[in-house]
Formats: structure tokens, C-alpha cells, sequence
């Protein structure tokens, strides 16, 4: 396989789509190409937190460009084996991948609470900038009646609507991309490492360093390092499961109960009993008096925590069953062999 030429095409179709996610963003400062309602501040909150150019678009242009440049990138190579710096140049992309990630899922986080909050807009019965579909939970998106009630930007509500969604649609491919990416640079890494010779020197290195003839005399039967290796990979991708999804329940409890902020009954976490159905009610965010924006704060960061903890989660589930098909199914390849081939 060539993980290489899959990362290139991966980070094509990424900088694509970034560039297409700042245009979009751009585009919701100018409601019907008019400049003045930017200048008047006449905007949604959620067009000024720049997530698809600074999210969906510049921490998405980061990893493609890594991505694409990393069909000939060897890193320098390791020692001198050209192998191992394709490895390194592999692995290395996995963090170029989160940053991606990071950036698609504040994209995508942002752009759903646009879409269900509505566009700010002059009304025709408050006579006023209001937000006039707060209270819908984002159900004015299939009551077409209910735009009329914005009369000034002209069809703001078509503007958002549209421009939101291909915002959305947008970072939720680029997340998945980076997820792909995620995979593909580990299995990358791992392969390169495991189809050299470079294990021989490794394992080598290992053995030094215990210094203990009984170990060595075990790995130098066959079914005995199979055994062992099996069972340090899926012993470390068990721990890695317990910790991400241990990190993943956190993440979602802190999600539910909602910040800690100070309201007009003083310093208290006021939404713990709603069950996360403040999640959805935004009229009752501005209970929070301090600190400002305490709950759109909660809201994004404990989000992506818990994305990143339940991607972490798959995969090293995805390892441990790798780990038990390759032991089941005897599909190891003999290190002793290796070695004599070396040789």
C-alpha cells in the first residue's frame, strides 16, 4: 500500500475544501454583497467567530499542505535508513491530522449553533435587531413562513441558511478526512517500521538492556514471540482505551451539567438540572453573568475534548482487534526468519 500517495491526495481534496470554507465565511460578512451591516455590526455573533476561516479554513490548510507534501518527504531519513524517515515523515503527519481535526470540529461546532440560532436581523413586529428564531431550537429552517420576518438584510435568512450549511457540510468532511489521515499515518508509521530490518536493531537494543538469558532464550521461539508482542500491544491499547474512555465520560458529564459561572443566585452550576437541555434552549445562556461567554466557552472546548477522546477510543479498539485477529489467526511473521534473510 502507499500511504504516501494517499496522504497527497487526501491533503488535495483538503485544501479544496479549506479554501472553499474561508469563502464561505467571507461571504456571511456581506449579506447580498452590502458592506454596511458589517460596518454597522449588524451580524450574527456566530459569523464573527471567523470558524471557517480561521477553523474549516487556515488550521485545515496546515495539514494539507504537511499531506501533500508528503508523498516525497522522508524525513531525512534515520540513521540512514530511508525507511524509518518515511516512518517518521508518517507518524508525524497523525499531528498535522489533529490539528485539522481541531479546526473542521470547531468549524462544524460553530455552524450548527449559527444554523439553529438563527440570523440577527431587523424585524417588521420588535422593530428592532433582534434574533427573532432563538426560541425555535431551530425549527424556523422547515417553517419557511417564519422568514418573513426578516426585513432587513433581504433574505438574510436564505443567506445564513445556505452559507451555514456548506460551512457545515464543509468542516464535517474535513474531519473525516483527518480522521482518515489519523489512521492512515499510523498504519503508515507502523508498516514502514515493521517491513524493514530496522526491528532486527531494535529488538536488539531491548534485549541489552534487560539483560536476562531467560527472556532471550524465550524470544528466540517462535510461538513465544509472537505471544509476547501480542500481548504488549494489546495490554498498551487497552490502557489507551481505558484512559480515552474514561476521558470521554468525563468530557460528556462536564458537558451535561454545564459551567460553573456566576448568575443572580451567585456562583453555582445553574444548569445541572436540565439534563443538557440547556444545550439547545440558548435564551437561558445569558443566565451566566460571568464569566462573559462562559457557556459558548464549555460548549466548544468540551465538545472537541470529547470528539477527540471517542476518536482515541476507536482507535486503539481498532488495535486491540487487530492485535487478537493477527494472534488468532497466526498471521505474525517470524522474527527469527527475518533475521536469517537479514543475514
Amino acid at each position: 500500500m502507499c500511504f504516501g500517495r494517499c496522504a497527497r491526495c487526501i491533503g488535495c481534496k483538503l485544501l479544496i475544501l479549506a479554501l472553499l470554507s474561508i469563502a464561505a465565511n467571507i461571504l456571511l460578512y456581506f449579506p447580498n454583497g452590502e458592506t454596511r451591516f458589517a460596518s454597522e455590526h449588524h451580524l450574527s455573533k456566530y459569523v464573527e467567530c471567523l470558524h471557517g476561516i480561521l477553523g474549516g479554513g487556515l488550521l485545515v490548510l496546515i495539514p494539507a499542505a504537511v499531506f501533500i507534501g508528503l508523498h516525497n518527504d522522508d524525513c531525512c531519513g534515520c540513521f540512514g535508513h530511508k525507511n524509518c524517515g518515511k516512518s517518521c515523515a508518517m507518524l508525524s503527519s497523525v499531528l498535522a491530522a489533529c490539528v485539522g481535526i481541531l479546526g473542521s470540529g470547531y468549524c462544524i461546532i460553530i455552524s450548527a449553533l449559527g444554523l439553529s440560532q438563527g440570523p440577527y436581523c431587523f424585524t417588521r413586529v420588535e422593530r428592532n435587531w433582534i434574533y427573532p428564531f432563538t426560541e425555535s431550537s431551530g425549527g424556523y429552517l422547515l417553517d419557511y413562513n417564519e422568514w418573513s420576518k426578516c426585513q432587513e438584510p433581504q433574505n438574510i435568512v436564505q443567506w445564513n441558511v445556505t452559507l451555514f450549511s456548506i460551512l457545515l457540510v464543509v468542516g464535517g468532511i474535513e474531519f473525516i478526512l483527518c480522521s482518515i489521515q489519523i489512521v492512515n499515518g499510523i498504519l503508515g508509521g507502523v508498516c514502514r517500521l515493521c517491513c524493514g530490518s530496522d526491528e532486527i536493531l531494535l529488538l536488539a537494543i531491548i534485549l541489552i538492556a534487560l539483560e536476562c538469558n531467560a527472556f532471550y532464550r524465550c524470544c528466540q521461539s517462535e510461538s513465544c514471540n509472537k505471544t509476547y508482542r501480542s500481548f504488549i500491544s494489546i495490554v498498551l491499547a487497552m490502557l489507551g482505551v481505558a484512559f480515552s474512555g474514561y476521558s470521554c465520560i468525563i468530557f460528556t458529564l462536564g458537558l451535561i451539567q454545564g459551567p460553573f459561572c456566576n448568575s443572580s443566585s451567585g456562583w453555582d452550576y445553574i444548569f445541572k438540572d436540565t439534563a443538557g437541555g440547556y444545550l439547545t434552549d440558548y435564551s437561558a445562556w445569558s443566565q451566566c453573568a460571568e464569566p462573559a461567554n462562559a457557556v459558548e466557552w464549555t460548549i466548544i472546548l468540551l465538545s472537541l475534548l470529547m470528539t477527540l477522546s471517542g476518536l482515541q477510543l476507536i482507535i486503539c479498539f481498532l488495535k486491540v482487534a487487530a492485535e487478537l485477529k493477527r494472534t488468532l489467526c497466526g498471521t505474525y511473521s517470524v522474527f527469527i526468519q527475518r533475521f536469517v534473510n537479514a543475514e
